[in-house]
């Protein structure tokens, strides 16, 4: 909980108070972890093992997709500390690790690593994606986690989250370096008819490359038993800059959600043309059970789902039905990344808060790269993912 001697005045007390709890499920959210009986050190972990139910992608294996070891620490009434490990795509990285700071009125800070105020999908937790990956362009054309300052700010109808990127570090085996200003702003009123919510925003990220910097942009075809990327810009050399734009929209209404995204990425080069990059999808999920996707109000972002009657404790936990629609454009001027335009139907059944199964069937349209082992595929993926979660 979030706590503060004279944190809120008596006018707007109720409205204060709204974002105040707001604030506290977002921070909550952030540390999900069990506590340990020693040094007040709490712990968490969160695994995923994918494993094909067909042959594609070519080479798709049984995969360790995910494997984090989170340890958090608080410190007085405001400050908490979270250090995170991640294993992912077979290398070891660092995950979130920042700190928190909650005893400013609507606002939170975070310094360290995490991921930048850019885009709905990117900023939601791993764990409460309704299907295994993110989608296309979002996986491409997104900011990936850097080392920064973040200041989150709360109001009754609306979230603004601006951060400065100091340095970045290295994810999924690439690196873009650099300095950047991200900024997202969210209009969501809270408490929005109860189990609803509505959601629509915007996302903006201008990135100072260092001198002569390479930048790459790519995406798996929304499967990670393989690894193997359909559309790839390849090294792009001598960058100077990166202007990153985002739409965003979502709306839950009980069991039935949706939302939407358009993002994309334009790199100025020193010696060469301007390339722009784009893509978009929509994504639509609906529970045969009486659950909800959880979304989360402090940051505007979704949180894993916690079913109503989990298994083990006289229910059968929650089903999820998903469908995905995406396109990304990697293609431009003398840049022949390829365009991709994928289908996705998902199940997932939640046991409970901790354990998940998911099955995905993901349908390749078209993949345009001309030059590349990778065009003109379209196969059929069949995949499924054993979800552990442990707060």
């Amino acid at each position: 909980m979030l706590t503060s001697g004279g944190l809120f005045a008596q006018d707007g007390a109720s409205e204060q108070t709204d974002v105040q709890e707001a604030l506290a499920q977002s921070v909550n959210s952030m540390f999900r972890e069990k506590e340990s009986p020693y040094l007040h050190i709490h712990w968490g972990t969160n695994i995923f093992v994918d494993a094909p139910l067909n042959s594609e992608p070519q080479g798709a294996d049984l995969t360790l997709r995910k494997a984090e070891l989170k340890l958090s620490r608080r410190f007085g009434e405001n400050f908490q500390f979270k250090v995170t490990g991640n294993y992912s795509h077979g290398k070891l990285q660092a995950g979130n690790s920042y700190l928190v700071y909650s005893g400013w009125k609507k606002t939170l800070l975070t310094l360290g690593i995490q991921t930048p105020p850019f885009s709905l999908e990117s900023t939601s937790s791993s764990s409460a994606l309704s299907l295994m990956e993110e989608a296309l362009p979002v996986a491409a054309l997104a900011e990936n986690k850097n080392t920064g300052l973040n200041i989150l700010k709360r109001s009754t109808n609306s979230i603004l989250s601006t951060s400065l990127v100091f340095f970045s570090t290295r994810q999924d085996g690439i690196l873009e370096p650099g300095r950047a200003l991200v900024a997202r702003y969210v209009y969501s009123p809270i408490n929005f008819y109860g189990r609803e919510n509505f959601h629509l925003g915007g996302s903006f990220s201008y990135r100072f490359l260092k001198s002569g910097a390479n930048v790459e942009l790519q995406t798996r075809p929304e499967v990670a038993t393989a690894d193997v990327f359909y559309i790839d810009t390849g090294a792009m050399s001598d960058g100077d800059n990166i202007l990153r734009l985002g739409l965003e929209a979502s709306q839950v209404k009980g069991r039935f959600s949706w939302q939407a995204e358009m993002l994309s990425a334009k790199l100025t080069r020193n010696n060469a043309a301007t390339v722009d990059f784009w893509g978009g999808y929509f994504h639509v999920s609906q529970f045969l059970t009486n659950d909800s996707r959880n979304y989360d109000q402090g940051s505007g972002s979704f949180a894993p789902v916690v079913p109503g009657n989990p298994m083990g404790k006289g229910g059968r936990g929650a089903f999820e039905l998903v469908f995905r629609a995406s396109y990304a454009d990697l293609t431009d001027k003398d840049i022949i990344g390829g365009r991709e335009s994928n289908v996705s139907i998902g199940l997932n059944w939640y046991f409970n808060r901790k354990v998940r199964l998911m099955a995905n069937a993901i349908k390749v349209l078209k993949t345009d790269r001309p030059g590349s082992e990778y065009d003109g595929l379209n196969p059929l993926i069949l995949a499924m993912r054993l979800q552990w979660l442990v707060y």
